[in-house]
């Protein structure tokens, strides 16, 4: 270690000093038992990770993001997890990131040195707008590396939290900057320094714990099914019906034809069956519930009549409305997005879709002028003037299959006017106060509060950059 100890990890192993001599059988024998030693050494972290699994969780659900920062074999399986993350728990891209000492390059050469540059790492997370909501999670199995280091302390100053994953006792330089320590010791290799062996499976063990971890808590399994993926191949077309199978008793063409109605997504699927609903209202009523299925199942299995709108908790805790407000704000950057994703798809796969880009951001930009700033100005309004009853907020009658809007304008210039759209409505919501946030109006006949309403627009913008984005394969619609 760079502190003058040697680490655990580069002593050499007693156990295996004849390894050079050993035939194929010994050899694997010996390997085979060092790795047994690596989960109980895992396992003794359990309380660690725990604690680790629930603060990512949380930040994560308030519109923070996972960062693995490391060098050599621990970057490339922080990037590893990360890539990982999409097509297993359908998160977006860039949710859970990995970051690896010099760069992309690195992640199939080793790019020796790498590892001691500070400025590197401090620029790394500079370069990816790590910020307070964000959760930095150093990996060095040796103990420390000067890129994990600066890269933990440039984000701490950041006010992100951190994390630090070691295989060995970290020194007190890395104990000071990181909020949480996880250290299994795995001793050492079974040829000295070798940390791609025990080390690195060590690592993946923890990253794998949790990564998964935070996706159960955040709602991406039922039971213990992956329903957050999307049929985006012929692998996982056959998992999602088996998983719509299995779940809603579902068979061939009924399977089928409900998972092209979803767009793909196996737990809108299956919140639709168990609702009896379309797929809009299934999506608003997961995103009420916080994207558990097991929530929405609960709630409203069997219920006579699921509220577009009004589905919501009546709470408004924690800080709710400052994710709300920055879920509303983070809206056109999101559907940009979709749009380049678009643009640039290629491949077998097809939209369902019947309206193009343009006319998506072509409604939303109505829909953000008519109805939504409208009745939110309205809500607020409502609170501070006491002589102001319940404004009455019935959104104009939408056909229930309406004619795309007018998209013959740009995308590009769409998205501008959109975003300037969002912005007057985001201003709006600056500094209102905790009442204005729970005064309430009517929306279809049902009563409903701001921060009920702010949701029911973030999620607006989400269902129609999922619309854009959407590609389902061939199979899926045959």
């Amino acid at each position: 270690m760079r502190d003058g100890r040697q680490s655990p990890t580069e002593a050499v192993n007693p156990c295996t000093t004849g390894i050079d001599r050993a035939g194929p059988a010994e050899i694997v024998r010996l390997i085979q038992a060092e790795d047994r030693r690596v989960p109980d050494a895992v396992e003794a972290e359990a309380a660690s990770i725990a604690a680790l699994v629930e603060e990512v969780a949380d930040r994560l659900a308030s519109g923070g993001r996972l960062v693995y920062v490391g060098a050599g074999t621990s970057g490339r399986l922080g990037v590893l997890d990360a890539a990982e993350c999409p097509p297993t728990f359908g998160t977006e891209p860039g949710l859970v990131l990995g970051l690896i000492a010099g760069g992309r390059e690195a992640l199939w050469r080793s790019r020796e040195g790498a590892e001691d540059d500070e400025s590197a790492g401090r620029q790394d997370v500079r370069a990816a707008g790590i910020g307070p909501a964000d959760f930095v999670l150093g990996i060095a199995t040796s103990g420390t590396t000067p890129y994990v280091r600066a890269a933990l302390e440039e984000a701490d100053a950041a006010g992100a939290g951190t994390g630090f994953l070691s295989c060995t006792p970290p020194p007190e330089a890395m104990r000071r900057v990181a909020d949480h320590l996880v250290t299994p010791i795995v001793g050492p290799e079974v040829v000295a320094g070798s940390t791609r062996m025990k080390a690195g499976t060590a690592t993946k063990l923890v990253l794998n714990t949790l990564s998964t971890g935070v996706m159960v808590r955040l709602g991406k399994v039922y039971g213990n099914l992956m329903v957050d993926l999307r049929a985006g191949s012929r692998k996982l077309v056959r998992r999602a019906l088996g998983i719509l199978e299995a779940v809603c008793g579902l068979t061939g063409d009924a399977a089928r034809s409900l998972l092209v109605r979803a767009g793909g997504s196996v737990k809108t699927a299956i919140a639709m069956h168990e609702l009896g609903v379309e797929r809009a209202v299934a999506e608003r009523v997961l995103d009420a519930c916080g994207g558990h299925l097991s929530r929405v199942v609960e709630r409203f299995s069997g219920a006579e009549h699921v509220p577009y709108y009004a589905c919501y908790s009546d709470d408004l805790g924690g800080r709710e409305a400052e994710v709300l407000a920055g879920r509303l704000a983070a809206g056109p950057e999101r559907v940009r997005a979709a749009c380049e994703a678009w643009a640039a798809a290629t491949g077998p796969g097809r939209t369902t879709g019947r309206w193009t880009p343009a006319q998506h951001v072509a409604h939303l930009v109505q829909s953000e002028r008519e109805a939504y700033r409208p009745r939110i100005e309205a809500l607020i309004a409502s609170a501070t003037e006491t002589e102001t009853e319940d404004p009455s907020l019935d959104f104009p009658d939408w056909p229930p299959d309406p004619e795309p809007p007018g998209g013959d304008r740009s995308i590009a210039e769409l998205l501008l006017v959109f975003a300037g759209e969002r912005a007057r409505t985001v201003r709006a919501l600056e500094g209102a106060p905790i009442a204005a946030w729970l005064a309430r109006g009517t929306v279809d006949g049902e009563p409903v509060a701001l921060h009920q309403l702010v949701r029911a627009v973030a999620q607006h913008d989400a269902a129609h950059a999922e619309r854009i984005r959407e590609r389902l394969h061939p199979d899926l619609l045959e």
